[in-house]
């Protein structure tokens, strides 16, 4: 979970699997491009050109795996 992104940050949204079904997001990338410093912690991210509000605790870091032929 990230607690205090920084705009322009990549994320990947994460929903708990009991609602996953009814989250179309879930798992998609995007980019941080409005941080809430109050309540409710909602922050903007931009998703395949569309602003989404999504909560803090539904976004993770995003990590791209390693090039296996890189290796």
């Amino acid at each position: 979970m990230i607690s205090n992104p920084r705009p322009g940050q990549l994320v990947v949204v994460h929903y708990a699997a009991k609602v996953r079904a009814a989250r179309p997001l879930h798992g998609r990338i995007g980019v941080v491009v409005a941080v809430s410093k109050g309540k409710p912690r909602n922050h903007g991210v931009e998703i395949g050109g569309q602003v989404y509000s999504i909560p803090a605790g539904n976004l993770r870091p995003f990590a791209p795996k390693p090039c296996e032929a890189a290796a």
